[in-house]
């Protein structure tokens, strides 16, 4: 009898750790079961403390973000012109009062920016803090290490701006910054923009070396002086090679917006003379009345051309670019790209690519330079 009792309790023992056992690899099962599902569905990996992501910017600056962008504030109007562009404004909470006041184009193709808080170049944490923005702009990259020390977040989207590669880099991670459809559309434009690229490159490839015309360009973005120009390294030397033209301020100075001298222009005697940028019409009037300008080649033959500004000014690190190289070529070399209507190029590209429908009317005021339409 002692022996059985012995073995029932024997037996009981053995159920016991069976029934502990099966549990605990039901309990294992169902783990590995979990851990499965959050491998499948990658966005299920989102922690509670956020659902953050880390944004590289342009510097190389290491930012931590919310995954999801829904508040912008933009220190920088080629960011602001960039998002509109790309198709995702919605998400603009502020921006510049110079964007606001003198970036007609801009705020003709996208009004809800005539909407939003506007800021000076000078804006303080705490106003830009009050907004709660998911992420803040800037060109600058001393601006955003300071307001990220004080609790902004800020990236500097101002990387290179000398290539095309650039700006199609700049276009790209502007995408991925606010997300939504901008990547795709970012994409689609990068492979436009080659396209154009190639296209204008292949018809001034054929111009003899002896045919190539000089230019002076006047960058009147940054004052009305029209000494100021754009010399080696930066984006308006891309398209004046693109163009087929001799940038006579290139081996003068480098990067955008630097002053030469009068007597250097006159040295060089350009063929032509382009003057851009949103303080243009002064610097026109005074390139038309001012005797130093008088005796110049171009003055003398009427080449002076205004060129136009768009939502994004043309000449510049935006996306009109594609437009540029095409109106520019055929300005200087009429003989060329003749089987493009600029007219239909120009309004097709604007419709397509910011949703923007220019009436015949502004179509003729931005070619002729103006800052914005006046209906």
């Amino acid at each position: 009898m002692e022996g059985n009792k012995s073995m029932k309790k024997h037996n009981k023992f053995l159920t016991l750790v069976l029934v502990v056992m099966m549990a605990l690899a039901m309990v294992a099962l169902a783990a590995c079961a979990d851990q499965q599902a959050t491998n499948d569905n990658p966005e299920d990996n989102q922690t509670a403390e956020g659902d953050t992501r880390i944004f590289t910017d342009l510097t190389g600056a290491e930012v931590e973000l919310p995954t999801e962008i829904d508040s912008v504030i933009h220190l920088w109007p080629a960011s602001t012109a960039m998002q509109v562009f790309l198709g995702e404004s919605e998400s603009i909470t502020g921006t510049l009062t110079a964007v606001q006041n003198g970036w007609g184009w801009l705020t003709a193709a996208c009004p809800s920016l005539l909407e939003v808080t506007g800021f000076t170049g000078e804006a303080t944490a705490e106003e830009l803090l009050a907004l709660e923005p998911d992420v803040v702009i800037t060109s600058s990259a001393d601006t955003a290490e300071s307001l990220r020390a004080a609790g902004v977040p800020c990236v500097c989207m101002l990387g290179d701006q000398e290539s095309v590669p650039a700006l199609e880099e700049f276009c790209v991670k502007m995408a991925e910054l606010i997300g939504g459809d901008a990547p795709a559309k970012a994409e689609a434009y990068c492979n436009y923009l080659d396209e154009m690229v190639a296209t204008v490159s292949e018809a001034t490839a054929t111009i003899p070396e002896e045919e190539r015309v000089s230019i002076y360009y006047n960058s009147a973005q940054h004052g009305d002086s029209p000494l100021l120009t754009c010399g080696a390294n930066y984006i308006t030397q891309t398209w004046m090679d693109i163009c087929g033209v001799d940038n006579i301020a290139v081996d003068l100075v480098e990067g955008g917006d630097v002053e030469i001298s009068m007597e250097e222009i006159v040295a060089a005697d350009p063929d032509y003379i382009v003057v851009g940028g949103s303080n243009q019409e002064a610097a026109l009037a005074t390139i038309n009345s001012d005797a130093a300008w008088q005796g110049l080649t171009a003055v003398q033959n009427g080449n002076i051309i205004a060129n136009p500004q768009g939502v994004m000014k043309w000449e510049k690190f935006g996306p009109e670019l594609a437009i540029q190289i095409v109106w520019f070529t055929q300005q200087i070399y009429p003989d060329l790209l003749t089987d493009i209507d600029i007219k239909e190029y120009v309004t097709d590209f604007y419709s397509e690519w910011y949703n923007f429908d220019l009436t015949d009317a502004q179509y003729e005021e931005m070619m002729a330079g103006a800052s914005g339409p006046t209906e």
